[in-house]
Parts: structure tokens; C-alpha cells; sequence
């Protein structure tokens, strides 16, 4: 089981040392290969790799061919069964890649991304929504209504950034690759990941180990072609756009953009004792159903104690969300498509 990790830079890019070292501390066995393609900037600078020659295999590129295409021509020359892209502002932690990989192990998963953690440690992105206008959010960010916990939940997302991606290369290769026309930058992961649920795959947030994204805010000029893009991106989704969120200048509800993909939305209610042993026991079940039907949005509601926060750490890698109240009977669950009362 090889797995291939893709890092493409455009310009001088001083932060790729510090990607591929943690890529390289935290590699798998030997089976982890590196693969960095460089592009020069418009005035003929590209990063330096000869530091890096021992860990890496380097692709040399004359001309910026973008984030796409570049990508592209790296997976087609790597022989791997799997990939993994890896933006050059990225840092991977202990065990990274192992329960992406375990993720792809379910035939609908195409890709599997972690959350990503900016560089003071605070949530940036634990998956992304796509709204009808074409418009995206980063669940978790700044702009996002809701809490850390409400996101923090595996589950399927319309899409992630790809600055962290793994994915089968031979369902890479099927679903074409990355559309060259969002070339230089911007919206090929959105796209992709369109493509892929138009074919029934979809995009899994797992989050058992974020990855820290060091990310700076983006140029006039950056904006630019991030805008270009999407416009491309809402002409070549225009039948499907309509079908996602709306939102309004008032903003949104999290929890319905959240779960709109959901096949459904059970709700396990609690009614028994605060922290009880009861109260474990249903949690679990809980996290075994979630585990079973990841398509569905699986949420356990308990009383308030100071348990809450350890089962939540305990079963999110299942997907289960554990939301705490203050009584459990006036909870307002109307959300749900079916409701269970357990350990009363």
C-alpha cells in the first residue's frame, strides 16, 4: 500500500522545508513517498529544493501551470495507490495518515481530509459548505454561527480544503483529475469534490488528527483569480447550486447547512441521571449506530454534567454528536427525522 504525498509551490516558498520535515518525522513505513513540483513566479523565482534532495522526489516546472495542473501531472506520474495532497504552508502531525487511509476503506468515501488548525492552534476549517450562490464557509471559522463541538464531528462535508486531501489515485484519475479551467488557482477542490458526489462518492471530514494550516490572508491579485474561478464554478454547476443552502443577509442556521446532506437526522434523547454509568452506556450505543450508518447525522442529547465533554472526545471519531441541555424532555429536536428515548 504505497502512498504518494503531492506538494506543489509557485514561486520562492519558504515554508516547504518545514512541510516536508514533518511529513518526513511523521512518514508511514517506507511505503510514503514525497514529491514536490516547483513553479516559477512571474519573475522567474522558484523556491530552492536542493536541501530537501534526500527526502524528496522534485519536479521541475518552467512555467506555472497552476494549482491543478500541476497537481495532475505529479499524479500521473507516480505509480502509488494512494495520494495525498499537501499544501507547502502545511504541518503534519503523529499519525496523520493512518485514519485518513482507514476512512478511504468505505467504498463511497473519495476523499478524506482532517480538520485544519491555524497557527496559534484555534479551529480554522473542520470541512467546508457550499452554498447556492456558489459561495463557500469553513465550518468552525470565524464566520461560522456555531461552536467547536457542533463541528468537530466525523462526517461527510460538501467539501474540504485540499490542502490536506488523500484519496485513491485510480478514483483521482476517474473523476478526471482537476478541472484545468480553474487554472491558475481556486475551486478545483470544490469542483472535484462536486464531481464526485454527482457519482455518488462523497468528501469525509476525519478527525482524529487535525493538521496545523498556516495560512496567510490572500493579495488583491490572489482574490482576483479567486473570483474568476468561482465564476467559473457557478456556471459549470448552475443545475446544482440551487439544490444547496441558502443564505440570507441575515446569515444561517449552522446546523441545517451542517446536516443537509444527511440521509437522516436520529436524535437519541437521554432522560436518565447526569453522568451516570446509564449515561456511558448510551453514548456508546449511540457511537456504534453512528459508526454503522456514516451517512446519517447521529446525535445523543443528555442532561448537563461534567462527563459531556469526555464523551464527546471519546466518540467523534465515530461521528456521533453528544449535545448536552438542560433538560433533556423540553429539548427542542424538531430538526430530527426520528427521535429515540433511551436509558430512562
Amino acid at each position: 500500500m504505497g502512498v504518494t504525498c503531492i506538494t506543489v509551490t509557485y514561486g520562492p516558498t519558504p515554508s516547504l522545508s518545514r512541510t516536508v520535515e514533518s511529513l518526513v518525522r511523521h512518514a508511514c513505513p517506507p511505503s510514503q513517498d514525497i514529491v514536490v513540483v516547483t513553479q516559477p513566479d512571474a519573475d522567474g523565482h522558484r523556491e530552492d529544493v536542493g536541501n530537501l534532495a534526500d527526502h524528496v522526489r522534485h519536479i521541475r516546472l518552467n512555467e506555472n501551470l497552476g494549482f491543478g495542473p500541476a497537481n495532475n501531472l505529479a499524479v500521473a506520474e507516480c505509480d502509488s495507490e494512494f495520494v495525498a495532497f499537501v499544501n507547502p504552508d502545511l504541518v503534519v502531525s503523529e499519525g496523520w495518515l493512518d485514519p485518513l487511509l482507514r476512512a478511504l476503506e468505505d467504498p463511497v468515501v473519495a476523499i478524506a481530509a482532517p480538520p485544519l488548525l491555524d497557527g496559534e492552534g484555534r479551529l480554522a476549517e473542520a470541512g467546508q459548505a457550499i452554498f447556492s450562490d456558489g459561495g463557500t464557509e469553513a465550518m468552525g471559522g470565524s464566520h461560522w454561527p456555531d461552536g467547536y463541538d457542533s463541528v468537530m464531528i466525523a462526517r461527510d462535508v460538501d467539501y474540504a480544503s485540499a490542502a490536506c486531501w488523500v484519496m485513491r489515485r485510480e478514483t483521482f484519475l476517474s473523476l478526471g483529475g482537476f478541472d484545468v479551467r480553474y487554472a491558475p488557482a481556486y475551486f478545483e477542490d470544490s469542483d472535484l469534490a462536486m464531481a464526485a458526489w454527482s457519482r455518488g462518492l462523497v468528501s469525509r471530514l476525519v478527525v482524529d488528527r487535525p493538521v496545523v494550516h498556516h495560512h496567510v490572508a490572500a493579495s488583491e491579485h490572489r482574490n482576483s483569480l479567486a473570483r474568476a474561478s468561482r465564476a467559473a464554478f457557478e456556471q459549470k454547476w448552475a443545475d446544482q447550486l440551487p439544490k444547496q443552502p441558502e443564505r440570507s443577509p441575515r446569515g444561517f442556521d449552522g446546523r441545517t447547512v451542517r446536516d443537509h446532506r444527511a440521509v437522516r437526522r436520529i436524535v437519541h434523547l437521554f432522560e436518565g441521571v447526569a453522568d451516570s454509568p446509564q449515561m456511558a452506556l448510551a453514548a456508546e450505543a449511540a457511537a456504534a449506530e453512528a459508526s454503522r450508518s456514516p451517512r446519517d447525522r447521529v446525535t445523543l442529547v443528555v442532561p448537563c454534567g461534567p462527563t459531556v465533554g469526555r464523551l464527546r472526545r471519546e466518540h467523534r471519531v465515530a461521528g456521533l454528536e453528544v449535545l448536552a441541555v438542560e433538560s433533556v424532555r423540553r429539548a427542542d429536536v424538531s430538526w430530527a427525522t426520528e427521535v429515540r428515548n433511551v436509558g430512562r
